[in-house]
């Protein structure tokens, strides 16, 4: 199944599974995000406005979506970095919540939370996992198995 959504610069669609929630907002300008990596390295992921910066968290409420909020929020308006974790590292049980920003992003379950330097994968409960996000001028396409979500639309 294949959903086209608008999605403004100025809003937040969050994808709600079972045993979990997905943010998504566009980056809404031209701009860049830090990624530090286990190999000690920094890449620099170059953004347009309409590329997407998409929050996963496995939990869901009222918090978590505050939560996802204040993260986009880091990410795009304050400049933090995203940092990728080693393999095996013990915090990566213990994040709340992973981000990917791009062009687009594939929601899996199979992978572990943090870990993951590419942008095009992100973790993610397993009712949301196979769910492709790809930008597009004036809104996201949503592919894939749609499962048991809503999407609503908030003012970022």
């Amino acid at each position: 199944m294949v959903q086209k959504i608008s999605l403004q610069f100025d809003e937040i669609i969050f994808l709600k599974g079972q045993s979990g929630t997905v943010g998504v907002a566009k980056f809404a300008k031209n701009g860049h995000i830090f990624i530090g990596t286990p190999d000690k390295e920094e890449i620099v992921m170059f953004l347009e406005p309409e590329d997407i910066i998409a929050v996963s968290a496995l939990n869901s409420g009222p918090l978590t979506e505050e939560g996802i909020r204040s993260l986009i929020f880091l990410l795009r308006d304050v400049g933090t970095p995203l940092v990728v974790l080693p393999k095996n590292h013990p915090t990566s049980q213990r994040l709340p919540m992973v981000a990917s920003c791009g062009e687009k992003v594939i929601l899996d379950c199979s992978i572990t939370p943090g870990t993951h330097p590419e942008q095009d994968i992100l973790c993610t409960c397993d009712d949301l996992s196979g769910v492709k996000i790809t930008a597009f001028n004036g809104g996201i396409r949503i592919d894939g198995p749609l499962k048991d979500f809503k999407v609503e639309k908030f003012r970022s």
